[in-house]
């Protein structure tokens, strides 16, 4: 029992002491918020196409039209005059300018061609092709809404997921990722340098303890600092209904995150001994934080990245992380969940193992 107190005596200390560090605070926390930021400022930019549209026809089947784009994922449509859409398009506030003709309908009723005519901004292959895509699309599902068609055609969509995830709330979980990680290197990291750095570490050496308590103390206090960040994260996700696992994939989530967050607060106690210096530790801490933020994922769906850059996340563990919170959280599935948590599982053991032998030699040094 006097060993159990002892370690909980400098986890609470070490706790407190972060705490009380502006420093480590904005260390922890300035990346995830400014990462942040730049998902909901870009998941705005790319999620709907901004289009003028110039409706010139008033029949049934235009504002039938008109309705099928107004509603579309794809646009975000602003209704505009012939002149006024064109000075939107000409100052780069719309992307691109679509327009119903004046004689829509009656071309419609008889049977001819119906031109719909878009106007494209091509500053932006991405945004070019898009739109280039979803105008069709739009058209398809006019079509298919009539049940005599003058085009014989029919969608069918099956999908792999059971529901639709925005791309604001899939980034949100790399960017969970990047919060246990910077909270579990630097917090971690910074508890151990500092004792280096203000010569504490020999008044503990010095303390009737064992050294095999100080150290399961120094790596339980970044474990617990971790999973307080990480816990505040998750409970505000789930009030505001963002990031809301249900059943028993609530705990499944916290299980993955309890095991990441072992994992980094090991790395941190290794890179902590080894740097002994605060500075240092954090700037190491931020940087390969940031690198695993964007090999897990953080900016685009890994699958998509160039192939040398697949290779390169499939050897780190927030990778895996990444993937198995999205499994849990948004879909509600196992897969490859045994994969996920056998590597979230060796990469505990194995950065545990780093930080507890870095901690040793040094504290013998």
């Amino acid at each position: 029992m006097g060993a159990v107190r002892a370690a909980w005596a400098l986890v609470r200390k070490d706790i407190a002491i972060w705490a009380r560090q502006p420093p480590a605070i904005a260390a922890t926390v300035l990346p995830p918020i400014v990462f942040m930021i730049v998902i909901f400022v870009a998941s705005a930019a790319v999620g709907r196409n901004p289009v003028a549209l110039v409706v010139l026809d008033h029949g049934p089947q235009a504002q039938r039209l008109t309705s099928i784009l107004q509603s579309s994922d794809a646009f975000r449509v602003q209704t505009a005059s012939p002149e006024d859409a064109q000075n939107l398009l000409n100052n780069l506030q719309v992307a691109a300018v679509i327009t119903i003709p004046s004689d829509f309908d009656a071309r419609y009723d008889a049977g001819r061609p119906d031109p719909v005519t878009i106007r494209i901004n091509n500053l932006n292959l991405d945004f070019t092709n898009d739109l280039r895509r979803s105008l069709p699309a739009a058209i398809t599902h006019f079509y298919a809404q009539q049940s005599q068609s003058p085009v014989d055609m029919a969608v069918q969509e099956t999908d792999l997921r059971s529901q639709d995830v925005s791309i604001l709330q899939f980034l949100l979980i790399p960017n969970l990722v990047l919060m246990v990680t910077v909270a579990g290197i630097v917090n971690c990291g910074l508890a151990t340098a500092r004792e280096f750095e203000d010569v504490t570490i020999k008044e503990l050496l010095l303390a009737p303890i064992h050294r095999t308590t100080l150290i399961a103390g120094k790596l339980l206090a970044g474990w617990l600092t971790t999973l307080l960040v990480a816990g505040v994260v998750l409970v505000l996700g789930a009030v505001t209904g963002v990031l809301r696992p249900t059943g028993w994939y609530a705990l499944l989530a916290i299980g993955e995150v309890a095991l990441l967050s072992l994992a980094m607060a090991g790395l941190g106690a290794a890179v902590g001994s080894l740097l002994q210096r605060l500075i240092p530790t954090i700037a190491i801490g931020v940087n390969l934080s940031i690198y695993l933020f964007f090999l897990s994922g953080g900016i685009s769906v890994v699958a998509f990245l160039p192939d040398w850059v697949q290779t390169i996340a499939h050897f780190t563990p927030s990778y895996y992380g990444v993937h198995a919170l999205q499994m849990a959280i948004f879909y509600h599935s196992t897969e490859q969940l045994g994969r996920d948590l056998a590597v979230l599982f060796g990469t505990a053991v194995v950065t545990l193992m780093l930080g507890v032998l870095a901690l040793r030699r040094r504290a013998v040094a």
